[in-house]
């Protein structure tokens, strides 16, 4: 039987009335990370804010996109994942390599020694959690503080806060001989309200509550960095390595993969609005183009004069039809 690798396997522990997430992550991060040449420890947090992204959107019913997102002050001053329903993902961020490079020379241990530190790397700052399901629907955003030595953490805190719901994350990053070969290992337990119906647990429901949670939790931190991203490891051995007592139960499997949203129409629409003689004016002296390159997945669209000029006519076009239908 073949393995799947990129997946989040859904799971409840019946036990304990706890819900939880287990993700594996190999060629989609290895995608995104070799599209672009960003630092070694740049490259570290962006794939654990990879795994993060897909374990807390797998956890929310949406049809449309998730975002996290972080803004901080730091060197890595970015860091954004987006996550769609259909399970595309697509990730990129912004770091200012000469202040990187000048904090490892600082630091005592270097790069291993800052590796998780978020309050270093990335500073102050926060972390948003956007769903966007379309016109259709509110937008809904939640936003907490960079507190916490890692992203999970930082996740963890937010739960804490904002919804009132015990959470907590395991995340590993692991990153093989070959510069590229990266993987990623997540685990996430959420505890469940006692009832349905919002009446208080009682002293002793609330005491088993709080057992059941600690005992989970400590499984769920016996996994190792080697389970974890162990491609002949199927999620659901692991699952049940880990948590056998618990009575799990495994529903279906999302898979997952790299896709960007980018396209040349988009850009096309993004160029309309400038003026011809400032997007001629914009033209690259070595090619004669307009060249735009996605953030996302380094896709560099180019559009020659004869493009521009094409598309702003088109635009012109376009714009007296509406306003003779409307007279």
């Amino acid at each position: 039987m073949q393995i799947a690798v990129d997946f989040c396997q859904p799971f409840t522990l019946d036990h304990s009335n706890i819900r939880g997430r287990f993700t594996r992550l190999g060629p989609t991060v290895q995608t995104i990370i070799g599209q672009h040449s960003y630092p070694l420890l740049a490259n570290h947090l962006l794939a654990e804010i990879i795994g993060l992204a897909v374990l807390l959107s797998s956890a929310l019913k949406y049809e449309g996109l998730f975002t996290l997102q972080t803004s901080s002050d730091g060197p890595i001053s970015m860091l954004v994942v987006d996550v769609d329903s259909d399970g595309n993902i697509r990730a990129c961020l912004r770091v200012d390599e000469e202040r990187l490079t000048a904090m490892i020379a600082a630091e005592e241990g270097g790069e291993e020694a800052l590796r998780g530190q978020v309050h270093k790397l990335m500073g102050s700052g926060h972390i948003a959690f956007t769903v966007d399901q379309g016109d259709e629907h509110e937008r809904y955003q939640g936003i907490v503080s960079l507190e916490g030595e890692t992203l999970a953490e930082c996740a963890e805190s937010y739960f804490r806060q904002s919804e009132q719901l015990e959470t907590n994350f395991k995340l590993e990053v692991h990153r093989g001989e070959a510069g590229t070969d990266w993987w990623v290992g997540g685990l996430f337990l959420q505890r469940m309200p006692v009832s349905a119906s919002g009446d208080a647990a009682t002293p002793e429901e609330a005491e088993k509550v709080s057992e059941d949670w600690n005992r989970s939790t400590i499984l769920m931190s016996s996994a190792t960095e080697t389970e974890l991203v162990d491609i002949s490891l199927s999620a659901h051995d692991l699952i049940w390595r880990l948590f056998h007592d618990e009575e799990p139960r495994v529903y279906e499997q999302a898979a997952l993969q790299f896709k960007c949203r980018c396209s040349r129409h988009k850009i096309e629409g993004a160029l309309a609005s400038y003026p011809l003689e400032e997007l001629l004016a914009m033209r690259e002296a070595d090619t004669g183009e307009v060249g735009v390159s996605c953030q996302f997945c380094n896709t560099r669209y180019g559009f020659n004069e004869a493009d521009l000029r094409a598309f702003k006519a088109s635009e012109a076009d376009a714009g007296a039809e509406t306003e003779g239908k409307s007279s």
